[in-house]
């Protein structure tokens, strides 16, 4: 095996050769002056298996990167993994409205020519396997947030945002021995809602948010400002995925949240959580 990192990947492509003890490619990446993606793989492939490190932040850029890397190594690999930690074009994965293409059903037909396998951490919805010829693994690295928040929260709650989040809030309770529940929204009036969870007190009780993504953070904000006004001590809000867009740190930090917690499926400046553990596993 030789792993093959893509420019957004680097470092948890080192990661990963380290602990595996196997060999990282070493690859050059440029730009053309047309902005059109140049990529080198320098040393000599000769191996059963390469696996490609990629998607993680600049998502288009990087899906064109595995793409030209898989074909600069194809002749002398018998198999190439893509292991996508975050998958892009994973949430477009229905026709939300008339004209949509169903992204990530377009990028699977591609991706099904291309590699062996495809590895990816917590996609929105595992539904999508469905779009791929090939074989589709998932993992799992809310245990590895449980597991680094489990120290800092006293007598907590595990909530996830909506309802859809509730199986990571059941994953993260497991691990810290405790209860969980949804975040229901009710509304009280036409300019009036309440968040609360939809059976349980969060009154006196450090509580843990945690869902697959936070890209704006407003639903985590709201829910945040609501849950300390009904009782709630510390709050601390984890993901897999740490898109977070703009300005949503702040708006989380000023809700009351104390804080903020991801992997480095997305690298970004909360990115606390290695899931290099998890690919490994995997790739085993």
């Amino acid at each position: 095996m030789i792993i093959i990192p893509g420019s957004s990947s680097q470092e948890l492509a080192y990661r990963v050769a380290n602990k595996l003890s196997v060999d990282m490619a070493r690859v050059e990446f440029k730009r053309f002056p047309d902005n059109e993606i140049y990529v080198r793989v320098l040393n000599e492939i000769n191996d059963d298996l390469a696996v490609i490190i990629s998607t993680q932040r600049d998502q288009n850029n990087s899906i064109i990167e595995s793409i030209l890397l898989a074909d600069a190594i194809r002749e002398n690999v018998k198999e190439i993994y893509l292991v996508a930690p975050y998958l892009a074009y994973a949430r477009q994965d229905k026709r939300f409205n008339p004209g949509e293409p169903i992204s990530i059903k377009a990028l699977a037909e591609i991706y099904s020519n291309i590699f062996d396998k495809v590895i990816t951490i917590n996609p929105h919805e595992e539904h999508i396997r469905e779009f791929f010829k090939i074989p589709f693994v998932v993992g799992d690295a809310v245990p590895k947030l449980a597991e680094y928040v489990k120290d800092k929260l006293d007598n907590p709650i595990v909530l996830g945002p909506d309802q859809g989040a509730l199986r990571f809030a059941k994953v993260a309770a497991e691990v810290l021995e405790t209860e969980y529940d949804y975040l229901e929204k009710t509304r009280i009036s036409p300019t009036e809602i309440k968040i609360a969870p939809k059976t349980l007190d969060v009154n006196g009780r450090d509580v843990l948010i945690v869902d697959d993504i936070i890209s704006t953070g407003g639903t985590v904000a709201t829910a945040a400002k609501m849950l300390k006004e009904q009782g709630a001590k510390d709050i601390i809000a984890a993901c897999v995925h740490p898109v977070l867009i703009g300005d949503a740190l702040n708006k989380l930090y000023y809700s009351g949240v104390k804080e903020v917690v991801g992997t480095n499926t997305f690298v970004s400046e909360v990115s606390k959580v290695d899931i290099s553990d998890v690919i490994i596993d995997l790739l085993r």
